[in-house]
């Protein structure tokens, strides 16, 4: 983090972590999603009422919209899958996700997954921060665990302290 508590783009060196922690979200929110329409199919089945389907599929589709749009403002910029790699979303000013900032970096993951996440890919590769759209129009990025809490110290502290590359996870 710089001196005024802001990420750096060495603190953005989290590529590989970002795509593992997309891996984990897509597996976790498949599942998230496959619960509720399978308990209300299920149901619907045993007693013989077709519309239920309907109703798991809205289910469905709400509860992955919750997952991706609430998660990172309401758990501190994480997900199941950040979480796991040791990464997290902040404001460019190193402050915590907002949930406006959520919603709109989540939204625009339709447009970042085009072809096989290329453009995602191609966004990263030429900011300064390593941010994908939906992180440049939200103003957020994708930072190390590492670095977040060596500017929590020093904020807590009333130090600045600058990291240096080494202390950022690929």
């Amino acid at each position: 983090m710089s001196v005024d508590n802001s990420p750096t783009r060495d603190d953005t060196q989290v590529v590989g972590s970002r795509i593992g922690a997309q891996i984990v979200d897509s597996i976790a929110m498949f599942v998230i999603a496959f619960i509720p329409a399978f308990i209300v199919g299920f149901i619907g089945g045993l007693l013989g009422i077709d519309g239920l389907s309907g109703i798991g599929i809205l289910l469905s589709g709400l509860a992955a919209l919750c997952y991706w749009l609430l998660i990172e403002s309401l758990w501190d910029g994480y997900t199941i899958g950040k979480r796991l790699f040791d990464i997290r979303v902040v404001q460019e000013d190193g402050s915590p996700c907002s949930l406006g900032s959520s919603a709109i970096l989540n939204l625009l993951e339709i447009i970042d997954g085009f072809f096989y996440y290329l453009i995602r890919f191609i966004a990263m590769a030429i900011t300064d921060k390593r941010q994908r759209l939906g992180d440049r129009v939200a103003g957020t990025v994708v930072v190390s665990e590492s670095s977040v809490e060596i500017a929590t110290k020093a904020s807590t502290s009333g130090t600045s302290v600058e990291t240096e590359p080494s202390m950022c996870s690929q």
